[in-house]
């Protein structure tokens, strides 16, 4: 990521001489900022350099501005679903209708007009501007003509894309294509391009998620030059290496993970003092001392930002040799470790923390089945493992003390039922699995956060430059529109500016009560922000921590691999003045891009776990489910089966006809005299599973009969 410090402070100074002036012609900026006036050439570049990327503006009169005096916004583009979008800046979103798109696609850095004044509803916007494309390809159907041909784009891009005869590509009609766009478009020509790549049949699921990964620019192989960086580093540890960390292999430390897990980058071991206090130490793989700052390893983990999980296959941050080799924690290896060592009471409080460098041989790889398995005193597993059974049962201990803590004061638990797609030998969708959040889970989740706290604490009270784990306290108007929904089940929250994370964890315990947890866990998520990385620390609000950070997973996430490095410097001093520079001018962006390439990733993991869900319930169609109600819009009731599949009843279809009360968020049957409210339990049945939309339809069972009838014409 190469950064232009001097610029970037440049235009910094730029944009708050304009802030507060008039519009500036080229001559009026040289003097208010103290340019040469003899090297106008090089200043006009300049300016160019910011008008291309949006920063600045110029007005009718060929004078500069900042796009905020003349009513224009920059930001982010996101695409939800093709049916609405978001432009994010620094501060605030902006709502975009799909009819506002303009031939904005996801990622693209944007202009908006902002056409909903502050203070009425939500900040709408209109995109005027594609300032920076994320891409220039873009994937779709090819429809086939004898002269020409069309690709009609599968991703929201609003119109068709005319490909002339001699940029076929030997495509064939219907076939999935990757269309390279000449030309944006008009509004009196269409969009242009050549066709680069022929994926195959749109409804095969292997050329769905090629698709999917062709479209947001991931991929699973690496470049040839950094797989031969990766291939001579040696997994050789030298006893000069040995001697300048402390060595723990005599310990008892383990790794705890899920079965089909290959990159082990966190290993634990728990000791009770005769005191009664705990010491917990959290070994994490030692990342950095294998990959050097600025190497080709390096640039394209950073590039990545983070593996990403995708329903049948992994694209490691690393190459396999690292991920799941080198670094790897493989049982009875002498590993190198950064480790967190914690001196806790029997209170949970942590009294000392101590951060070095470490080697470890773990002595068993663990999964979190068979740990769940010696927790319930299964004889068999308890017999395999009695050499750490004890230390399974001491880390339950402590874990439940570390747990009451976080309860007592307010984190947000947000139990959350999570479907694996179980997949054959032919990528074939087995059967749908519900993820269940075990005692062990629990121990290791519990464990990290305390880990990550620590780091995190202990670099802010140092004033080291650092990247944090942010989650902002929510924004007032969301939780009031929260409160209006959560209302309707008998909640309320009575303070918008003072909120605390309690009033959120006692509303979820009461819904679980009621058997309506669900539904509330997914309310009160969705009104929350979304994490992200920064520079500041503005603390964690989900689990009312203070500090936080990201320290105990390097292998898959370059925000860790980023604190190692930082705290690496912190525990042998201070940071030189060069050092403190480069951190201080580099992390501000760099903690943008992953929190950037981290939300695309989850988009992409949901995108091909939902591709192979909606395949699995092609064989589903006319079977029977019980399902909730948990969402409506004006023509839709959505539901979520007792299997987590989300699918919907379009009420247009039915005989009788339904209005969507918005006031009461509750779907009428006009004809019957009959509501639907959001957690009505009912049984459905499939009547489509759609690939190309990725989207399942349902009718209520009680209403099957009637749904291919004609509908009941008006008589007024």
């Amino acid at each position: 990521m190469k950064i232009n410090t001097k610029l970037n402070k440049e235009l910094d100074r730029l944009k708050n001489i304009l802030k507060g002036s008039k519009a500036l012609t080229l001559d009026e900026i040289t003097k208010a900022m103290g340019w040469s006036p003899k090297l106008k050439k090089e200043n006009r570049d300049i300016l160019e350099t910011w008008l291309s990327s949006g920063e600045i503006m110029k007005n009718k009169k060929n004078k500069y501005n900042i796009p905020e005096n003349l009513g224009f916004i920059k930001g982010k583009f996101s695409n939800i679903k093709g049916k609405f979008g978001f432009v994010d800046t620094d501060t605030e979103g902006y709502f975009i209708p799909r009819s506002k798109f303009g031939t904005a696609l996801d990622g693209d850095t944007v202009l908006i007009k902002v056409i909903t004044p502050e203070g009425k509803g939500k900040k709408e916007g209109e995109i005027v501007e594609v300032l920076v494309r994320e891409k220039n390809t873009i994937i779709g159907i090819f429809e086939k003509k004898e002269n020409f041909g069309f690709v009609r784009p599968t991703q929201s891009f609003g119109r068709d894309i005319y490909i002339p005869k001699n940029f076929f590509n030997k495509a064939k009609d219907g076939d999935l294509v990757v269309v390279d766009v000449t030309f944006w478009g008009s509004d009196e020509k269409k969009p242009e391009g050549k066709i680069l790549e022929s994926i195959g049949s749109p409804f095969d699921t292997d050329n769905m998620i090629k698709a999917l990964l062709l479209r947001e620019g991931l991929s699973e192989d690496f470049p040839d030059d950094v797989i031969a960086e990766a291939r001579q580093i040696s997994p050789i540890i030298s006893e000069e290496e040995i001697k300048k960390r402390k060595d723990l292999r005599s310990l008892p430390i383990i790794t705890i993970d899920g079965d089909d897990a290959k990159d082990l980058d966190d290993a634990v071991y728990v000791e009770k003092l005769d005191n009664g206090f705990y010491k917990l130490i959290v070994a994490i793989a030692d990342v950095s001392h294998y990959i050097q700052t600025g190497s080709k390893l390096d640039k394209e983990a950073e590039k990545r930002g983070n593996s990403v999980y995708l329903v049948d296959r992994v694209l490691p941050m690393f190459p396999k040799e690292i991920s799941n080799g080198i670094c790897s924690l493989n049982p009875h290896e002498d590993k190198l470790t950064f480790s967190v060592e914690l001196l806790i009471d029997s209170q949970g409080r942590t009294i000392d923390i101590q951060a070095y460098k470490s080697i470890i041989k773990t002595v068993h790889r663990m999964t979190y089945k068979n740990v769940n398995k010696i927790l319930a005193k299964d004889s068999k597993v308890t017999e395999k493992y009695s050499d750490i059974v004890d230390m399974l049962f001491t880390m339950l201990e402590l874990s439940k003390i570390i747990r009451a803590i976080k309860y007592n004061r307010g984190s947000i638990d947000f139990d959350l039922p999570e479907v694996k797609v179980v997949l054959d030998e032919n990528k074939k969708v087995k059967y749908l699995k519900n993820i269940e959040r075990g005692e062990s889970e629990r121990i290791i989740e519990d464990f990290m956060i305390m880990a990550n706290e620590a780091v995190a604490e202990k670099l802010f009270w140092l004033e080291i430059p650092s990247v944090y784990r942010v989650h902002e306290t929510p924004d007032p108007e969301r939780v009031k529109a929260l409160n209006e929904t959560l209302s309707r089940f008998g909640y309320k929250i009575h303070s918008f500016e003072d909120l605390h994370p309690k009033k959120f964890q006692s509303i979820i315990e009461d819904s679980e009560a009621k058997g309506i947890n669900m539904i509330v866990h997914k309310m009160i998520l969705m009104s929350l922000k979304q994490a992200r990385y920064g520079v500041e620390n503005l603390g964690h609000f989900g689990l009312s921590s203070n500090y936080y950070t990201h320290f105990t997973s390097p292998i898959r996430r370059y925000a860790d691999l980023l604190i190692h490095r930082i705290l690496n410097i912190a525990i042998h001093g201070y940071p030189t003045k060069k050092e403190f520079g480069i951190l201080i001018n580099y992390l501000p962006d760099v903690t943008a891009h992953i929190s950037q390439t981290e939300r695309k990733a989850m988009k992409v993991e949901d995108e091909s776990v939902k591709i192979k869900i909606v395949e699995y319930m092609l064989d589903k169609i006319g079977d029977e489910f019980k399902a909730t109600i948990v969402g409506f819009n004006n023509k839709k009731i959505f539901f979520e089966t007792e299997e987590h599949v989300e699918c919907y009843w379009d009420v247009t279809t039915a005989k009788n006809f339904y209005e969507f009360d918005e006031n009461n968020y509750v779907m009428k049957d006009l004809d019957m005299n009959r509501e639907f409210h959001l957690g009505d339990k009912m049984e459905v049945l499939i009547v489509r599973s759609d690939l190309q939309m990725l989207e399942i339809e349902v009718v209520p069972t009680e209403f099957y009969h009637d749904y291919t009838d004609r509908r009941k014409e008006r008589r007024f």
